[in-house]
């Protein structure tokens, strides 16, 4: 009998364990069936609320492509408009440099043209002092000779009477 009780004990165990679980599924059936909805609808919103955070991040990142694709093309627009003034600036100053130069060499030719006028002039004084000097040299010596100053003297004089 030993056999039958221990059928008979696992069937009242059995039964236990079905009306266990009854009662729990008719008290237990609205809570849990909420508990669960709620762990579904808490996992599908974050699913949504997920999906919607890619599509702005993925907006987000197309406007940062873009801003980086404007940004740099006006990069290369500065750039190259910066390259052009570079360009005209540089242009421009080695035009006044030329032009600056020429003043220089026009002035300078100016200055040795007036300089060079000045060393004639003070060649031909220097010169015209020494013929002077010479002329007044060789003239006392000649003139120290009593018979050319007589011939000189009456020379002088026919031309004075030639004249009256």
């Amino acid at each position: 009998m030993s056999e039958g009780h221990h059928a008979l004990e696992l069937l009242w165990k059995g039964l236990n364990i079905v009306a266990f679980l009854g009662i729990v599924y008719y008290f237990g059936k609205k809570p849990i069936q909420e508990a669960f909805n709620k762990f579904f609808t808490g996992l599908t919103e974050k699913l949504i609320q997920t999906e919607d955070e890619l599509r702005s991040t993925k907006e987000e990142l197309q406007r940062a492509k873009e801003s980086l694709q404007d940004a740099q093309s006006r990069y290369q627009e500065q750039l190259k408009l910066a390259n052009e003034t570079a360009q005209v600036i540089k242009e421009e100053e080695e035009k006044k440099a030329h032009e600056v130069a020429e003043r220089i060499r026009e002035k300078t030719k100016e200055v040795i043209e007036i300089e060079l006028k000045k060393a004639k002039e003070e060649l031909y004084m220097y010169g015209a002092e020494r013929v002077h000097a010479l002329a007044v040299e060789i003239l006392k010596e000649k003139f120290s000779d009593e018979k050319l100053q007589k011939g000189y003297i009456e020379k002088t004089l026919k031309k004075l009477e030639v004249k009256v």
